[in-house]
């Protein structure tokens, strides 16, 4: 009889596949260009990459690892997606390019390549640590070139705070990913980033569990301006539960205590909530980008940087025992 757990891990992407399919259907009927690229390629990136997790590395995995093997189609997917914000609403995208740079609809359009090159090169599994690099590197360029201007003249606003640190959680994330993937010349010191990039998130994560607690009416997991719709059910259920999970969460990453095993079910409660909270947000709002599928697959995003983070962490003395025998 197979494993509960495994039984769950398999059957959940496939409702991830099974919406994302829908919603492409529906992005036929005559939408806007942005709604059609946006789903189109989001779609593609999630569905090639299940083929390869799924063939690949699901069933070599055991127990939580075959959560952790979703992590980098989970972070491709977003990645697609606003990719095709790039290619379609490029000239108001323009406009948050700093102003001293020249040339902004050609930084938008590179960003959008670049973009789409990652999100495949990290569902198929091709010069993923090379990409994971690349894009670790991008987002912080976005952090010091965008976010810290944004929070020095914001100083007391706590979304300029959030999206610094939501940026700053793509870059480490990433940058941790590629460490596993390092040659012998690299490993060592891509083991003390990935261990850096720990106690970051351990800080972000806990900063965005506080929020769910002084701030419960807004959105679970990054917690931004959008409040919790009136007819979704048991707001304090899902603001304080998620709030919870992530201070324990980020508490064991600083503590290194049972580290990879509280980042892999923060990960997985993450694509939960993405699933239940925001999936109904997305169904009602479809063509709504900048409700609907910009929140889905920010959040998606952010559980998707969780899981290869824990990717990254050396496994528990008992998991480490299990696979040496």
């Amino acid at each position: 009889m197979k494993d509960p757990m495994a039984i769950l891990v398999a059957a959940f992407p496939f409702f991830f596949a099974a919406a994302f399919s829908f919603f492409a259907a529906g992005a036929l009927f005559g939408l806007a260009p942005i709604v059609f690229w946006t789903y189109f390629l989001g779609s593609v990136v999630l569905v090639t990459g299940l083929i390869v997790a799924f063939r690949r590395d699901i069933p070599r995995a055991r127990g939580l690892d075959k959560v952790i093997c979703l992590g980098p189609v989970f972070y491709a997917t977003p990645l697609a997606v606003f990719a095709g914000e790039h290619f379609t609403v490029t000239r108001g995208m323009a406009g948050m390019v700093p102003h001293y740079l020249p040339w902004h609809i050609f930084w938008v359009l590179f960003v959008g390549v670049a973009l789409v090159c990652a999100a495949l090169s990290l569902a198929v599994g091709r010069l993923a640590g090379l990409a994971a690099a690349l894009l670790g590197l991008m987002f912080f360029i976005f952090v010091a070139l965008m976010d810290v201007e944004s929070v020095a003249a914001h100083l007391h606003n706590r979304f300029a705070w959030t999206l610094m640190l939501r940026e700053l959680s793509f870059g480490v994330c990433a940058l941790a990913f590629a460490s596993t993937l390092a040659n012998g010349r690299w490993r060592p010191a891509g083991e003390r980033f990935a261990t850096v990039a720990r106690y970051v998130m351990g800080v972000v994560v806990i900063f965005y569990g506080v929020e769910h607690f002084l701030h419960p009416q807004f959105m679970p997991v990054i917690p931004l301006e959008l409040p919790l719709p009136a007819w979704m059910p048991l707001h304090p259920v899902i603001s304080y539960g998620v709030g919870a999970v992530m201070v324990v969460a980020g508490l064991a990453m600083l503590a290194n205590w049972h580290a990879r095993t509280a980042t892999a079910i923060l990960g997985l409660v993450i694509c939960v909530v993405v699933l239940v909270v925001y999936g109904p947000i997305l169904a009602v709002k479809f063509s709504d980008i900048d409700v609907g599928m910009n929140y889905f697959a920010d959040t998606l995003f952010f559980g998707g940087a969780i899981l290869i983070l824990a990717g990254s962490m050396p496994p528990e003395h008992g998991e480490r025992a299990r696979r040496l025998s």
